[in-house]
């Protein structure tokens, strides 16, 4: 009992950290569950986060498992476990790449939701948010978790309770018709997630689990090292895809709800909370900050650890370049923009990257068989 206890505690913490990780500015800000998802209308909407859900779980559960058989904290070796040594070193490369665009997209989001609630400069808040995440970025990783972890249950418990007193106290319903939302998509007021050049919904399912799989995987095999063993991280590799999609389809909801009144927004879900509940839209621009955070922080110490070579004073350095960076870019490049780029080009490679992990684990499985 004891031992099913602490798998399921690890497995919390865990797919909570995933959430946290991956709960930044696409997410809080409502664009990603608006590009991938919520144009498409309901209920296809949902029916792509459901494919979105198994993709993840094929996906990340044999990285879990990987992450807890190697207990290496070199976690960039995952790519070259997958792609072989050649491949692996490209892989690595380019997905750290990624991950500093990833962090400039995330401050672009910052500035752009307090830009849209405050008037001030992008600048402001994008330096404000990247000293609170160097600061972050120093801990080791089972502190990172927990502040990410609980990062990401708080956002998720705060929009899931304003998504319910919108539907059941305003009620206000799912009631916006599909050819209203493909106009809006025709016009240019609301971007579509397009895989090279197809707009397909199950693309865009499987494409966001690739979005995913770019952006988490050394984070991914990292957590799976903490594992007790195997079963823990099977657990791990399911709950991390259903709590995330989860709170997904919560911002999808609100989306889909409220398309006459966000289509054109920078930040759609700061524009549902200004027109439903304008009292909380100020707290909301907090938790928007607070989601990206805790997404930048976690990239913040993978990019760090990775080239610090064990130097406290090499991964401040790297930190704060990275920041200073992040957030003179995020201030001059549009965020419904780059989100959108960003979005596309790694749900592609996410894709290519996630089918190699699948043939590469079936292949095992078929080699070495369980006794």
């Amino acid at each position: 009992m004891k031992k099913k206890s602490t798998a399921l505690k690890t497995a919390l913490l865990a797919s909570g950290s995933f959430a946290g990780y991956n709960i930044g500015s696409g997410f809080a800000t409502g664009i990603e569950g608006q590009q991938f998802f919520a144009s498409w209308g309901n209920p296809v909407a949902f029916v792509v986060l459901i494919i979105a859900v198994i993709t993840t779980g094929l996906i990340f559960i044999p990285v879990y498992v990987i992450g807890f058989k190697k207990k290496s904290d070199e976690h960039y070796n995952v790519y070259h476990y997958y792609c072989g040594h050649k491949m692996g070193i490209a892989t690595d490369w380019y997905m750290y790449i990624s991950i500093l665009i990833v962090i400039l997209t995330m401050m672009s989001g910052a500035g752009a939701a307090i830009n849209q609630y405050f008037g001030i400069p992008q600048m402001v808040g994008t330096s404000l948010l990247g000293a609170l995440c160097i600061a972050a970025a120093l801990l080791d990783l089972r502190r990172l978790m927990r502040v990410l972890s609980y990062a990401g249950m708080l956002i998720v418990v705060f929009v899931l309770g304003c998504a319910l007193y919108i539907r059941f106290v305003l009620g206000v319903s799912l009631s916006i018709p599909t050819e209203t939302i493909e106009g809006y998509v025709i016009s240019g007021e609301l971007k579509r997630i397009s895989i090279m050049g197809i707009s397909n919904p199950i693309f865009c399912g499987i494409a966001s689990a690739g979005l995913l799989v770019v952006s988490s995987l050394p984070w991914v095999a990292s957590t799976g090292s903490l594992c007790e063993d195997e079963s823990t991280a099977i657990l791990c590799g399911v709950m991390s895809g259903v709590i995330f999609y989860a709170a997904q389809g919560i911002v999808v909801y609100l989306n889909l709800i409220s398309m006459d009144k966000i289509a054109g927004a920078e930040v759609p879900l700061l524009a549902v909370f200004q027109n439903y509940l304008p009292m909380l839209a100020l707290v909301y621009s907090g938790i928007i900050i607070i989601a990206i955070f805790s997404t930048v922080s976690g990239r913040l110490f993978l990019f760090a650890s990775r080239y610090d070579k064990g130097n406290r004073k090499r991964h401040i350095a790297i930190s704060v370049t990275i920041v200073v960076f992040a957030a003179v870019g995020g201030t001059f490049i549009p965020f419904s923009l780059i989100s959108n780029i960003l979005f596309t080009v790694s749900g592609c490679l996410g894709i290519l990257l996630g089918t190699v992990i699948i043939i590469r684990t079936i292949l095992t499985k078929i080699r070495s068989p369980l006794k």
